[in-house]
């Protein structure tokens, strides 16, 4: 019997060493399970489309702190999925109205339709305010109090990558 367990502990014992965590990736000393969608709630909604790729958006202002901390990370990954041609995403400035991934054009208007799905999935007004495919919102960040802006990257990446193996 004591061999028994004193095996049983020794394999316990091993598997707990094994360097190999399938599915785990370590950014800044956080474990994060790879495609895990831990900041974002999901709704109900069907995925909503815009020229017919699921749409992401944000929605921020020029002078909101936590804003301006993740607008570098959301347009890079944003404008990646986009120029692969995966889907459409807007960047909207609340208070000048322009959408900033859109760096041809300068809007001064936020059309109805984007404010509304605004309105609807924060009918409070809070920023930042992500609306990944109507099928996942957050408002505020994630990380950002970990300073975490790789966590945060690997966030958007996960729920984008979710939208596109549940649509159609």
């Amino acid at each position: 019997m004591r061999k028994f367990l004193f095996f049983l502990l020794l394999i316990i014992f091993l598997a707990g060493c094994s360097k190999e965590k399938t599915g785990i990736v370590t950014i800044d000393n956080q474990n994060i399970r790879e495609g895990e969608i831990l900041s974002f709630k999901a709704t109900k909604d069907s995925i909503c489309y815009d020229n017919g790729k699921p749409a992401v958006r944000v929605f921020s202002t020029t002078w909101c702190p936590h804003c301006k901390w993740v607008k570098g990370t959301f347009n890079k990954v944003a404008r990646e999925y986009v120029e692969a041609g995966k889907i459409t995403a807007h960047h909207w400035i609340l208070d000048t109205g322009d959408d900033e991934l859109t760096t041809e054009i300068k809007e001064s208007i936020i059309p109805p339709d984007e404010m509304g799905v605004y309105k609807k999935y924060n009918p409070d007004g809070s920023i930042p305010t992500f609306v990944f495919g109507c099928k996942y919102v957050r408002i505020g960040n994630g990380y950002e109090a970990q300073n975490n802006l790789k966590a945060e990257e690997a966030e958007f990446r996960a729920v984008i990558d979710k939208i596109l193996s549940e649509e159609k």
